[in-house]
């Protein structure tokens, strides 16, 4: 890790009590796992003394005694780290860096590791082996035993802050999206590749012709079309929430460029009173919706 990255905090997703809570219970699962299938360090070297002193009422078998000694070593643990985690979440959850974290994660390392020794102290009562020695052989068997857990606990924080920039970058490229189409009108092909990018209050119609529609629109104060091969009902959909509403089955109309609505024996027309547009007509099916656009 870089020094940039060790400043950066972690994601806030992880600093809840639930979720910690969840980190904490995976990590216990998988030292119960590694402990079970490797059985590492000789274990049961030291297990006779729970046979045959401090609980010889429950225990008959080294088998019974690993698994009760290797229960209690988890839960103890367990519950030293999810305090640590609690405590964490509740005193520096808005201002915890990656910096911070290791350091928080190796003095709980440390603290659990007191604790299994002291708990192994009082257990197996070692004799031959003063505290000292046996809190470095445990400091040194825990490392190993949990190296793995605390691995894939630090993995897991990686994913879930690439997964939340990741999050946070697609909402910055929707919100972005949306702003932009506000301005602009954005026209696809049927390949779903955009082809033409227009101001809103430039686009002036859009006219059917078989597969394709033509785009007419201001540039430079001159009229200007483009054909891009895509259906009107395709473009009806994409433009519904907009001011471009369809006015006949064959053209589209933006309805901040009308200037004129014109009723003749001929029919009822569109007049933009650009020189090169024609008047686009309005079938009956529309004439209510138009109508109704231009009273607003």
């Amino acid at each position: 890790m870089n020094r940039s990255l060790l400043d950066q905090n972690i994601p806030k997703s992880i600093c809840s009590v639930s979720r910690q809570a969840m980190i904490v219970l995976a990590m216990a699962i998988i030292t119960v796992v590694f402990i079970t299938v490797f059985r590492p360090f000789s274990i049961y070297e030291s297990l006779d003394f729970l046979i045959t002193h401090n609980l010889s009422h429950l225990i008959d078998s080294t088998e019974d005694a690993f698994y009760l000694a290797m229960t209690s070593a988890v839960v103890l643990g367990s519950v030293m780290v999810l305090c640590s985690r609690i405590i964490l979440v509740k005193s520096v959850r808005d201002k915890l860096s990656y910096r911070g974290f290791l350091v928080w994660c190796g003095v709980e390392f440390i603290i659990v590791a007191l604790g299994i020794t002291i708990w192994s102290a009082t257990l197996f009562h070692p004799e031959n082996i003063g505290i000292f020695s046996l809190f470095f052989k445990v400091l040194g068997r825990t490392s190993c035993i949990l190296l793995t857990p605390y691995i894939f606990c630090g993995l897991y924080i990686v994913i879930i802050d690439k997964a939340s920039q990741i999050k946070a970058l697609r909402e910055s490229i929707d919100k972005q999206k949306d702003s932009q189409q506000k301005t602009h009108i954005l026209f696809y092909d049927d390949h779903s590749e955009m082809r033409l990018t227009v101001k809103s209050e430039d686009l002036l119609l859009i006219e059917s012709a078989d597969n394709y529609i033509c785009v007419w629109y201001m540039n430079n104060n001159q009229v200007k079309k483009s054909m891009i091969r895509n259906t009107m009902k395709r473009v009806v959909e994409q433009l519904k929430d907009s001011s471009v509403q369809r006015c006949h089955r064959s053209y589209m109309i933006n309805m901040d460029r009308v200037k004129i609505l014109r009723r003749d024996k001929e029919g009822v027309f569109i007049e933009f009173g650009i020189e090169g547009v024609f008047d686009v007509p309005i079938s009956k099916t529309y004439l209510q919706n138009i109508t109704e656009w231009l009273m607003k």
